[in-house]
């Protein structure tokens, strides 16, 4: 099974997330590494929503399994907000692995209430409207990202070299001493 790395955007209408096919349409890049990216576009449906995702071949397809990893999909990840940040109008876009999971409609999940502030946060990465931002009550910490668009930043792709695929030394090091877990 494929864990796939890949841009999420959902759209009001048919003819928005048209505009954006149209210009996400052929995007390829060269990351720092060497490595080109193709990107490929796929539509979903949800909710009353125009959806789409688009990811690439090219990158890893089991998530972060080594630091190079990391490196290009936090690149890619950068890129794909820099694409979007030039591109037409959208209401809620996510760069994560597996981001088609976590839709729009699912963000007062993923709020977080400060008690002694009484303020909300979003714990996930993603831009939105500043409609939905204002229907969402204003979470703290979100940023401006384009006229009409607010974000809560890019952190990029996480490693941990336990359980990493190019650190045998230290996993098998790790397993000699604790026993476990033994998928390492």
């Amino acid at each position: 099974m494929a864990i796939i790395f890949d841009i999420y955007i959902e759209c009001i209408t048919p003819e928005e997330r048209e505009e954006i096919r149209s210009h996400f349409e052929g995007l390829s890049f060269e990351l720092q590494t060497g490595k080109i990216t193709h990107w490929h576009y796929a539509p979903e449906e949800s909710q009353g929503m125009y959806g789409c995702s688009l990811w690439s071949p090219e990158l890893s397809r089991a998530a972060v399994r080594t630091l190079a990893d990391a490196i290009e999909c936090t690149e890619a990840g950068i890129r794909l907000y820099q694409h979007l940040h030039q591109g037409p109008d959208f209401y809620f876009a996510r760069v994560a692995w597996e981001a088609t999971l976590i839709e729009a409609s699912y963000l007062e999940d993923f709020m977080k209430w400060e008690e002694s502030s009484g303020d909300c946060r979003l714990t996930i990465e993603c831009v939105f409207t500043e409609a939905l931002y204002e229907q969402l009550g204003k979470p703290k910490y979100c940023k401006a990202f384009r006229p009409g668009y607010v974000w809560t930043g890019y952190r990029g792709e996480e490693y941990h070299p336990l359980g990493s695929n190019d650190q045998t030394q230290l996993n098998h090091l790790y397993r000699d001493y604790f026993g476990y877990p033994k998928d390492l």
